[in-house]
């Protein structure tokens, strides 16, 4: 079990731990700051002696008091603008809470994330819980269709309601139980072709999907004009329904916790407070059980040290790993870390550009040439400058002065393989050249 109620670090016993990582970043050339790392453990540690509810009383966001210490206030209203552009639509119904999670929500730590990821509690007051399911259904399919009349968003696909047999999705197996992923022309057809196990072909309709089971998902490429970029974003709802006596049900049967989101809108506090107080009591033990899996999958099973590096850092700071966890922070904050957001940052420029959207392509430009600058600030070799003169290439065809035709698919491709490759291996070096993480990486595989 977690120690909900870890005891105080003191500050001295705390600088005299933090000696191994600052040794293990001279030694692999990352730049660490003892004195703000000692700042930050001292800072935690004192939060988790209090309520895990906390919110800033100037601008209003409210969440988990230890990931507010991580939050850039600086992107609040950007992170506001795109908000409105994911959360759904208002309906007399529902009300919901949206906030800001992930990668992105740690703007301090993570300079670099690669998406927009929006979390968004969303409450339906409704006589039963059909009734709900219905609601979900309409409010979800407006929700989606937002992007065929809006100018500046697209939409990439939906995940909503599950499988009730064994299925093939556009010649992908599928399991009983899986989530639905539709297609933008899925939605706006109102259903979903697919095939049973004797692919024999058949129709799931929208408004008979199974609502609220599985993953309800939104993924978008935003345009932002006020920041001139385009953005990947994404929306997971956890959806419940509220009876006439108040009582509170999750559709997919668990609400929850809280641990990552920042709530960007304090009018919300109340319908975050009504929800999350139905939180299971075990639902810490269970995060950082998901959070260990993940780390164990991406360090061994599907190896992606970036993406590991992000989950560890999360296991490390809500189980007192502090030290560690201060070290990892400090690998976000270096230019091999800008890497990371340039497969998401391309993937964003190609679905804007070859979607039925009305992103103009002079915002495309501006993208490409913002992964470009991000590359050529990371550049350490020669594999980097290969990159640029491959990103010129694409910009070339976005402009006109190439013809797209095959090349631009297998130049993205390639681009975006090779610097995941290249995150990957930065991370890797520096993860595993501290020796109590290299440990703790081999002692997941026995768990």
């Amino acid at each position: 079990m977690i120690d909900s109620n870890p005891p105080s670090i003191d500050p001295q016993s705390a600088k005299n731990k933090i000696d191994e990582i600052v040794q293990a970043a001279n030694r692999l050339g990352v730049e660490l700051d003892a004195q703000e790392a000692l700042q930050w453990i001292v800072a935690v540690s004192a939060a988790e002696r209090e309520s895990p509810f906390m919110q800033d009383t100037k601008t209003g966001i409210f969440g988990n008091r230890i990931s507010l210490l991580d939050f850039d206030a600086a992107e609040l209203e950007y992170f506001r603008r795109l908000a409105q552009k994911v959360r759904v639509v208002q309906h007399p119904q529902v009300e919901s809470a949206i906030a800001i999670a992930g990668s992105a929500a740690q703007g301090k730590v993570q300079l670099f994330p690669g998406d927009n990821d929006f979390f968004e509690r969303v409450n339906i007051k409704a006589e039963t819980i059909d009734a709900a399911r219905q609601i979900l259904r309409d409010v979800l399919r407006q929700t989606a269709m937002r992007a065929f009349v809006q100018s500046d968003i697209v939409l990439v696909e939906v995940n909503f309601g599950i499988y009730p047999q064994p299925v093939f999705e556009r010649g992908v197996p599928r399991a009983a139980g899986d989530s639905i992923t539709w297609t933008p022309h899925d939605v706006a057809a109102g259903f979903i072709q697919v095939e049973d196990e004797a692919h024999r072909p058949f129709e799931i309709r929208w408004n008979e999907a199974q609502a609220g089971l599985g993953w309800t998902y939104l993924g978008w490429i935003v345009a932002d004009r006020d920041s001139n970029n385009i953005a990947q974003a994404s929306n997971m709802m956890d959806v419940t329904w509220e009876s006439p006596s108040g009582e509170i049900v999750a559709l997919d049967g668990s609400i929850d916790p809280f641990f990552q989101e920042i709530y960007l809108e304090p009018e919300s506090v109340p319908v975050f407070t009504k929800i999350v107080k139905h939180v299971d009591s075990g639902a810490m033990n269970a995060y950082i059980t998901a959070m260990r899996w993940q780390a164990f999958h991406y360090t061994h099973e599907d190896p992606n040290f970036g993406k590991a590096s992000k989950r560890l850092y999360n296991l490390f700071r809500l189980t007192d790993e502090l030290e560690a966890a201060a070290y990892v922070r400090e690998l976000f904050d270096e230019p091999g870390a800008r890497m990371y957001q340039v497969p998401g940052l391309l993937e964003a420029a190609d679905v804007a550009l070859h979607a039925d959207a009305q992103i103009d392509r002079e915002t495309v430009v501006r993208q490409i040439d913002h992964v470009i600058r991000a590359v050529v600030e990371a550049a350490e070799g020669p594999l980097e400058a290969d990159l640029v003169m491959e990103l010129i290439r694409l910009r070339d065809v976005v402009i006109g002065r190439l013809p797209a035709g095959r090349e631009w698919s297998q130049v993205m491709h390639d681009v975006r393989k090779r610097c995941s490759e290249m995150v990957s291996e930065y991370f890797r070096v520096r993860l595993l050249g501290l020796p109590r993480i290299a440990e703790y990486v081999e002692k997941l595989r026995g768990q």
